[in-house]
């Protein structure tokens, strides 16, 4: 891959940064979700912010992961791990010919879900670039 330049975003909400590419188009609308378009229109990331009621965990995670993806076909099953001080979850999706990766981030009560799509299948070289960008991800849960 080569060498690409990042800038890190913070939305109004200041829920979360992230780094992405200098040439992708970023989009907040009123309700605080990001959109952030590789230049050519077919790569798509959206990421939006919510407070949950109580603690989050992986029974949490897990269910909120099958409500968001009703309607997508699943590829993968989708995986657990920690994240910082919280939980993350991921699985790769199809719906409509095009492929999905699904991710859920929290830590205490702070949850951003994040889909990302392409049109059609999703290049290793755009997989990795997302990969690259939510390794340095940063969830603000105070």
């Amino acid at each position: 891959m080569s060498k690409v330049e990042m800038i890190k975003y913070i939305p109004s909400t200041a829920r979360y940064h992230i780094f992405h590419p200098k040439d992708y188009i970023i989009n907040e609308d009123k309700d605080g979700i990001v959109t952030i378009t590789s230049p050519n229109g077919e790569t798509n990331m959206t990421l939006s912010g919510y407070e949950a009621n109580g603690e989050v965990d992986s029974k949490v995670l897990t269910e909120f992961m099958a409500e968001v993806t009703k309607g997508y076909e699943l590829q993968t099953e989708p995986e657990l791990k920690e994240f910082g001080n919280g939980l993350k979850i991921s699985g790769k999706y199809k719906k409509d010919g095009n492929d999905w990766l699904w991710k859920i981030f929290s830590e205490n009560k702070a949850i951003v879900i994040v889909s990302i799509n392409g049109d059609g299948i999703l290049s290793d070289e755009e997989i990795k670039l997302i990969e690259f960008m939510l390794d340095n991800f940063e969830l603000y849960s105070e």
